[in-house]
């Protein structure tokens, strides 16, 4: 089963931190190989550049590939899902769609069998008890998916989006938000508790899969080879899979957004040339992607590589 890894992907977007110093020297970026992927969307005056990112990291995946850091050089600006740096708004919205209210916790919500089930997982990552009381459970299968990434060797703080912001911001070059945490956010706070358990239980079945593990190298491999084929094989599995984690995935995380994605992206190309606009990889696979999106639109869209 992948569909943990693949959600993980599409929704690990408020879990940014600082970037850690990947340390793009000129001689490194030479020799630097091809990550995520990267388009060139234009109209009749403008030029915008589409990369794609995923919300971990690892040392190996940088630098970037030289064309990325070139047209992040000369952008006046970088786009992304979520500016990093707005760290009120974040905490504002996770406390609001991933946290009870004081004096409740998620063991109302969870069967007895389930409750032991996210009791042993925590005991595996070492999270204490107590630290997860009041998180909701997209909130606890959201943490418990960061720790298995992290068992693997991929950070939040080498996330791809904050290292972005991070070179970016170093040049006094503004940050513009193409959702927000708020947005972002409700789309789980909209899940009902039997969504949000069903959820859960997933995440719990995947962690136990003894496969997890290779899986997770597999896809974090397909970003930073650009293995667009493989990423659209394993939305493709999910698709087909049945599962409630799967048609969420699919319909809210990807489909749904994709169209306000693409709206806002082509409004910042209308605007100003050589904007850099940076989203998770699976927004750019596939026939409803942002890119095909933009296509339709009337925009030329290249893929660069």
């Amino acid at each position: 089963m992948r569909r943990l890894i693949i959600v993980t992907f599409s929704w690990l977007f408020c879990l940014y931190l600082p970037a850690a110093n990947a340390g793009d020297t000129p001689s490194q970026i030479q020799h630097a190989e091809h990550r995520g992927a990267l388009f060139k969307v234009q109209d009749a005056r403008h030029t915008l550049y589409l990369f794609g990112t995923i919300h971990v990291g690892a040392a190996n995946f940088y630098p970037l590939e030289p064309r990325v850091m070139q047209a992040l050089e000369q952008a006046p600006a970088i786009a992304l899902e979520i500016d990093p740096k707005k760290t009120p708004a974040m905490q504002a919205a996770v406390l609001r769609y991933g946290f009870y209210p004081e004096g409740q916790s998620y063991q109302s919500d969870l069967s007895p069998q389930l409750q032991q089930q996210v009791q042993a997982a925590l005991k595996k990552y070492n999270v204490p008890l107590e630290a997860v009381t009041r998180f909701r459970p997209w909130m606890i299968a959201s943490l418990l998916t960061v720790q298995e990434f992290g068992s693997k060797g991929y950070r939040a703080d080498l996330a791809v989006d904050s290292h972005l912001a991070d070179f970016i911001t170093k040049r006094n070059k503004p940050v513009i938000e193409l959702e927000g945490a708020e947005t972002q956010l409700a789309l789980f706070g909209a899940l009902s508790r039997q969504q949000q358990s069903l959820l859960l239980e997933d995440t719990l079945k995947e962690l136990d899969d003894p496969d997890s593990a290779a899986r997770v190298v597999e896809l974090a491999e397909f970003w930073r080879t650009a293995n667009l084929p493989g990423l659209q094989g394993l939305l493709d599995e999910m698709a087909s899979d049945g599962s409630f984690v799967g048609r969420f995935t699919k319909d809210v995380l990807l489909d749904q957004r994709n169209p306000a994605l693409a709206e806002r992206i082509g409004s910042l190309l209308k605007s100003r040339d050589h904007i850099f606009a940076a989203i998770g990889i699976l927004h750019l696979v596939g026939p409803t992607s942002v890119p095909a999106l933009l296509q339709q639109r009337g925009f030329k869209v290249e893929r660069i590589y």
